[in-house]
């Protein structure tokens, strides 16, 4: 690795500090480069996931989404790589691990990660090139098709507003909980930046002109606003050469002042908006209420933390005694907090959701009364220890899902650097948590609440109610808008707009020429290692008569254990109840705790433990169409497996079932919740429906997570007060003949220590032993529907697909590269770049599925045409050499992804239970990495085939739906 020296200069770059960070086992290096101004930081470790971001300070001064729109149109095109879309060919042939771009309220950031070198620096010069040097310059369509334009196909007909972006924020505004945190920041910061949109209000997006989009990115797109970041086993002097040499050393440093101003304090101040719902959607019980206030500066790491913690502490269980304040009042079904500490000065809300406006002034006085009562009598000690021992769990296991780690340091180091603090003092912890420990004897959280939120002087109040008429009077007035300006054109500037449009059509269709392609940097296959990498190792005894499956992976002393139990012996009636009972589980009080009681063991004892349902495929053994599991998930350091195996065993055998009062306030929020899914994720509701039609699979996952579960939640929501105890019994007489030895397999994901220390404490479970009687199993309905679920969104997800084992084609690695030919050449074109779709994909499993998805789609019919003509694009797909391993290259990335320990346990987990071997994923990759252009081709028929079955489902705009009414087997409303 690379030794630098403080006030060295390297290639241009000098090195301002040093110093080891011990919670991330990082050297971290702050340099800056001295002509152009470019601040830099250097995260040096031995992590092979390498990453880079460039990222700039971007405060907008309106909510037309400059800023939203620049991050999308800078990848379409630059002066190394002229092509239309770099993103999309990186995407198709990189190994990168991620590639993205993110808006924020207040910067910009272009992230990229891989773990092959080459790859790693392609990413880096495209990524570059494309920020300060885009084509955005030359060709103003870029604009038009990533922001908006004015769509006239034809002189005569209807003007409309088109744009990536624009329909892609018509999306997020359809959702309540973005209009909820927009009205927030303009409630709370009216004179700063973050009272606007970043990300653009579509009823603003149309005033924003091409000659304000290019002033922006002369403007904030200058290395001197710029903070370069470095993460991983990178040779730093190489890279450091390459960023000088290239970009930075051509720009001299400019003064332009882009600081964030801040907020003075308001005292209290009360907002009032609306969100829209259907006509014919009930409001009663739909309105948010939302306390909010600002909490001191970003660069305070210690009191960021501590209200992270607080927030925790008071909110995030039902146990936590403000939510169960809330949830206990009746003022509404459903209550949570969020801290944003992504700005200058960060946010605490205080959510009620499913309320009335009416109740604003006892949510408010509740809210404060409790807060008083906590301050003046102390919170609970257990619950304050639990509280930061779960923090401390969390920081130290630096799980982040599908995001690399240093893309996540990253992020944070972002809080700080951004707003001119030490760019590491996020990355710290354990200083800051010795010291919050320290002071908890001096009223430490108690002194919080009293200081930032009882004797606050920087708050607001915000109501946001239903509205049965906004979208239309938004939709009439956006439609008065276009005609009179339509109206007001001579025929010469109709038939300019005509042209325009088809110009930009025209470059939609256009192909990339054959030498801009080759421009980019790319891999071949002899960068691409042939072998999959090593499964996970797996060993299988038997303990105390149960069947228990061990993932040798190094965990950083973190045991994971988790109990699957095979939900087939419950009957199809009852498959709801599953899901209920993972949320119950844990929740309530059990024979030797209290509910506070328990939620503080568990924290201060454990990790966390986690109860779901969960779907497995079909295991070739059984022969059965899918694996059903409820499982139990146990996180806990070494040295504790034993209480947490008491705790579970607790949980499992003596919760009150029979509490209906916490019962009831469990269905409540469990069906408020899902109403907000069903607002927020319209794409998975309609594959989950979907799939229900033709797949067994989905027809049970329909029952567990779509809108079968949310009419069976909502209806038992509705009538508990009748049917409650019926509701407890059900859960009771579930958990008598699921929790059973006989129908248990226990997966330990650890180093064989902890395996040891399992085994050595599994009898504390004591499982139960019973007869086991499996149910029949659910299966689909075998026929189409084609229903069509109205909501108040103003965009649609379309979705069509079928199983293609059933019309006998069988499961191919080569079929992997067709999906991604087909997402990000011919569906990327058809739906997003000329449709304006925020996106559009084919989701194809090994299991059979395929699937054709839009996601916040302007269109509907025209999106089932572009499905159903996939098959003439395979029929004539044409690639030479460098197309086709672009292709292989970028299906292998998706299957290399690096994985957290937890993860490796539950891919490992899922090897097993569907018997995929190691010998059948090297014949996967064998495939994928043998496919030619004539594998594509065959595939016509497949395409032809699964969208002639004309299975499809659609969630979308009331009016759009009822306009194509024909299409549909039935239309009714989403939410009612």
């Amino acid at each position: 690795m690379s030794r630098l020296t403080t006030g060295n200069i390297y290639y241009g770059f000098q090195v301002v500090n040093e110093e080891f960070i011990r919670e991330i086992d990082s050297a971290v290096f702050t340099m800056e480069h001295l002509k152009s101004g470019a601040r830099l930081l250097f995260v040096q470790n031995q992590d092979d996931n390498k990453v880079f971001s460039v990222s700039f300070r971007t405060p907008p001064e309106d909510s037309t989404g400059v800023f939203h729109i620049l991050e999308h149109s800078v990848l379409c095109g630059s002066e190394k790589y002229p092509v239309k879309e770099p993103f999309v060919e990186l995407l198709k042939g990189s190994m990168q691990t991620f590639l993205n771009a993110f808006t924020f309220g207040d910067k910009t950031m272009y992230p990229v990660a891989s773990r092959n070198d080459q790859d790693f620096s392609n990413l880096m010069d495209v990524y570059l090139d494309s920020v300060f040097q885009p084509n955005i310059y030359k060709q103003q369509e870029i604009f038009e098709q990533e922001g908006w334009h004015y769509e006239l196909q034809r002189a005569e007909d209807e003007l409309t507003y088109k744009g990536v972006v624009y329909n892609e924020m018509k999306g997020s505004y359809s959702s309540p909980t973005t209009v909820l945190m927009d009205r927030i920041k303009k409630s709370l910061y009216p004179d700063t930046i973050y009272r606007h949109s970043s990300g653009g209000d579509p009823q603003e997006i149309p005033a924003l002109t091409y000659e304000q989009f290019l002033k922006a990115h002369s403007t904030y797109y200058h290395p001197s606003n710029s903070y370069f970041y470095l993460y991983g086993d990178v040779n730093i002097e190489e890279k450091l050469q390459f960023i000088d040499q290239e970009y930075l050393s051509h720009y001299e440093q400019n003064s332009f002042d882009t600081s964030i101003p801040l907020q003075q304090p308001i005292g209290m101040s009360e907002l009032v908006a609306d969100y829209p719902i259907l006509e014919a959607e009930a409001a009663t019980d739909k309105t948010y209420l939302s306390l909010n206030y600002v909490i001191g500066t970003s660069t305070d790491r210690e009191l960021n933390l501590a209200f992270d913690i607080l927030k925790s502490m008071l909110m995030d269980s039902n146990a936590a005694p403000l939510k169960q304040a809330l949830l206990e009042s009746g003022l509404g079904k459903d209550a949570f907090a969020f801290y944003s500490d992504s700005m200058v000065q960060p946010l605490l809300g205080i959510t009620l959701t499913h309320s009335n406006a009416s109740s604003k002034d006892a949510f408010v006085e509740l809210v404060k009364t409790t807060l008083k009562r906590l301050a003046q009598d102390g919170l609970d000690e257990k619950l304050v220890l639990a509280a930061v021992n779960s923090k401390e769990f969390e920081l130290r296991e630096a799980d982040f899902n599908q995001y690399p780690k240093g893309l996540t340091y990253n992020i944070e180091v972002m809080k700080s650097w951004l707003y001119d603090g030490q760019p590491t003092t996020h990355m710290r912890y354990e200083e800051v948590l010795t010291a919050i420990r320290e002071k908890l004897a001096d009223r430490y959280f108690e002194k919080l609440i009293e200081d930032y939120l009882l004797n606050s002087d920087h708050c607001s109040v915000v109501v946001l109610n239903p509205s049965k008429t906004i979208a239309a009077e938004k939709e009439a007035s956006t439609q008065h808008q276009l005609s009179e300006y339509k109206a007001s054109l001579q025929p010469d500037q109709l038939e300019q707009l005509v042209q325009s449009t088809q110009h930009l059509l025209a470059r939609q269709s256009r192909a990339d020429a054959a030498e801009d392609l080759q421009k980019l940097p790319s891999l071949s296959l002899q960068d691409i290692n042939r072998s999959v990498e090593p499964q996970v190792p797996t060993h299988e005894q038997i303990h105390e008569g149960i069947k228990v499956i061990h993932h040798e992976v190094a965990t950083h002393k973190i045991a994971y254990c988790k109990l699957y139990w095979d939900t087939g012996v419950i009957a199809p009636e009852r498959i709801p109840y599953l899901v209920l009972l993972a949320e119950v589980l844990g929740q309530m009080e059990t024979a030797s705790y209290s509910i506070e009681e328990l939620t503080s063991e568990i924290g201060i004892k454990t990790g966390g433990i986690y109860f779901r349902n969960e779907l497995y495929g079909a295991a070739k053994a059984t022969g059965a169409s899918y694996q059903p599991k409820f499982s139990a998930l146990v996180k806990v350091m070494a040295g504790h497996i034993g209480e947490s195996l008491d705790l579970l065993r607790e949980i499992l055998y003596t919760s009150a079932l029979d509490n209906l009062t916490k019962l009831q306030e469990i269905v409540r929020r469990e069906a408020s919740q899902m109403e907000s899914i069903l607002n927020q994720r319209g794409n998975e509701i309609a594959a989950s429906r979907l799939m229900s039609y033709f797949s067994d699979m989905g027809a049970y996952h329909e029952q567990q997570g779509g809108v079968a579960y949310y009419r069976f939640i909502r209806e038992l929501a509705q009538t508990f007060d009748q049917q409650g105890a019926e509701v407890a019994d059900t859960l009771k007489d579930i958990c008598r003949v699921l929790f059973n030895s006989k129908n248990l397999i226990i997966s330990v994901t650890g180093t064989p220590d902890l395996y040891e220390e399992f085994v050595a404490n599994v009898a504390k479970l004591d499982i139960q032993d019973r007869l086991v009687v499996n149910m029949p199993k659910l299966t689909a309905q075998g026929h189409a529907d084609n229903e069509g679920f109205m909501s108040s969104s103003q965009v649609q997800y379309v979705v069509k697909g079928y199983d293609f084992n059933k019309l006998g084609f069988t499961y191919s690695g080569k079929m992997q590269v067709l999906k991604k030919i087909l997402s990000l050449t011919y569906l990327w074109n058809a739906v997003r770049v000329k449709g304006g779709a925020y996106g559009g994909s084919l989701i194809l499993r090994r299991d059979g599925m395929m699937l054709f998805t839009s996601y916040r789609d302007p269109n509907l019919q025209e999106t089932l045409e572009v499905y159903d003509q996939a098959y003439r694009f395979a029929e004539g797909y044409e690639a030479d050499q460098g197309e086709m391993t672009k292709a292989i290259i970028g299906t292998l990335s998706m299957l290399d992804q690096p994985l957290s320990p937890s993860a490796q346990g539950r891919r490992a987990d899922r090897h097993y239970f569907e018997q995929v071997t190691g010998a059948e994923l090297q014949q996967e990759r064998d495939e994928i990495l043998s496919t030619i252009p004539e594998d594509i081709r065959q595939y016509a028929d497949l395409l032809k085939g699964v969208t002639e079955q004309n299975y499809f489902t659609v969630v979308g705009n009331a009016s759009k739906l009822k306009s194509t009414k024909a299409l549909f087997g039935s239309l009714e409303e989403l939410v009612k």
